[in-house]
This record gives C-alpha cells, structure tokens and sequence, in this order.
C-alpha cells in the first residue's frame, strides 16, 4: 500500500483490513502516531477483550509490525 497516512482514520482502515485475515470480529480502540508510525490498538475478543497491536509506517502506509493476543 503506497501513500504517506495522515489521519489517524486512515491508519485504523489499513490495520483492520490487515487484521480481518485473522479475525472476523474488529473493534478500534486507538490510533496513535508515534515519530514515524502510527500504533493502532483493536479490540479482536468477541467475548473478552483481547487487544493486537499493529504498527504502520505512516510515510509508505506499510504493516511494519504486529502482535496479537493469545
């Protein structure tokens, strides 16, 4: 995905099109921009809450990292 991300809704919609290859269920939490990135939390647990991470380059739009709940 190319293009500098500059909103943290546009942040939101590439984690959680990235997320829906693990999960059905997607609740955002936060989307934070750090420096270079941005940080976006979901909420993934259907019936607990169960927070993945994922973090995007926020100048080429690229899942740079990711951790996801056990």
């Amino acid at each position: 995905m190319a293009g500098e991300i500059k909103s943290a809704a546009q942040a939101t919609r590439i984690a959680t099109t990235f997320l829906k290859q693990y999960y059905a269920f997607l609740r955002p939490i936060s989307a934070v921009r750090d420096d270079a990135n941005w940080i976006v939390k979901i909420d993934v647990g259907l019936v607990t809450r169960d927070i993945a991470e994922v973090k995007i380059d926020a100048s080429t739009a690229d899942v740079t990292g990711y951790s996801l709940p056990r």
